[in-house]
């Protein structure tokens, strides 16, 4: 975590260190070694089964390590306009280094929209990423790339490691000819503003409601409120979940927005 005495010290009297206390017992962090044994069983396990019902466990692992070429890429999910830290290639880097794959096998999006028709094209683009979130994104980055052109000559499938109901929802509904498989899925429930979460945390003594109020009071004043995503996180998931590497926009901005007067837990 970037700085835990510097983000905890920032919460002051009772009702914010209680406040700060519910955050960590609901957050879920997902270290270096967790996020790369999920994304190990996502490609030998889950992934596998998707493409390959009916092979081996490991005849996806077996084919993108191969020399001879699979007609398959694997390609990360970043837009044109996106920094070079995107998630989407560091995922993809981590993937070839704990699992040997050829890096012939992998693309940027900009190749692989090119590499698709004709006899000898390839047949499978599989999306790597991180997290899926709303879905508002990948369905970006799927059009900007034309890749929604070339629906009936290819199979996509997009492999975050951790995908959230709601992107998955919106995703099947808007691009329904992509696959969407993961190693975690989240709820409604993972919401910090749940009545399930509050339920429990609050005791019958404060609501769900009532804690968003108080929250939705202190980050206007500390001015946590970071353009485009909004104080409670992109498309308003209030999730409290991140990476050992970064964390999704769509999780309570108070745990990884940083500004002039406030310190963040988690790397962005």
């Amino acid at each position: 975590m970037a700085n835990f005495d510097g983000w905890i010290n920032q919460f002051y009297n009772l009702d914010e260190q209680f406040f700060a206390a519910c955050l960590l017992d609901q957050l879920i962090f997902r270290t270096s070694q967790q996020f790369e044994a999920s994304l190990c069983s996502l490609f030998r396990s889950n992934l596998n089964g998707k493409l390959f019902s009916n092979k081996q466990d490991l005849y996806l692992l077996q084919i993108i390590k191969s020399r001879c070429d699979p007609r398959l890429r694997l390609v990360p999910v970043i837009c044109e306009t996106d920094p070079p830290t995107k998630s989407g290639p560091l995922v993809l880097r981590r993937l070839q280094r704990i699992l040997q794959i050829n890096q012939k096998w992998m693309c940027w999006p900009w190749q692989a929209s090119k590499l698709v028709g004709g006899d000898e094209s390839i047949r499978t683009i599989i999306f790597v990423d991180d997290f899926l979130g709303t879905g508002k994104q990948f369905k970006k980055f799927f059009n900007d790339w034309d890749f929604h052109q070339h629906s009936e000559k290819v199979n996509y499938f997009y492999a975050p490691v951790v995908a959230h109901e709601e992107g998955i929802n919106y995703l099947t509904a808007k691009l329904p000819t992509i696959h969407i498989v993961s190693a975690e899925t989240l709820t409604k429930d993972h919401a910090f503003f749940s009545n399930s979460t509050w339920n429990r945390l609050g005791q019958n003594c404060i609501s769900a409601e009532d804690a968003k109020t108080w929250y939705l009071d202190f980050v206007t004043k500390k001015k946590i409120n970071p353009e485009n995503v909004g104080c409670l996180g992109y498309g308003d998931l209030a999730l409290v979940f991140g990476f050992s590497h970064a964390s999704p926009n769509n999780s309570l901005p108070i745990l990884w927005y940083e500004t002039d007067g406030w310190q963040p837990l988690l790397e962005r």
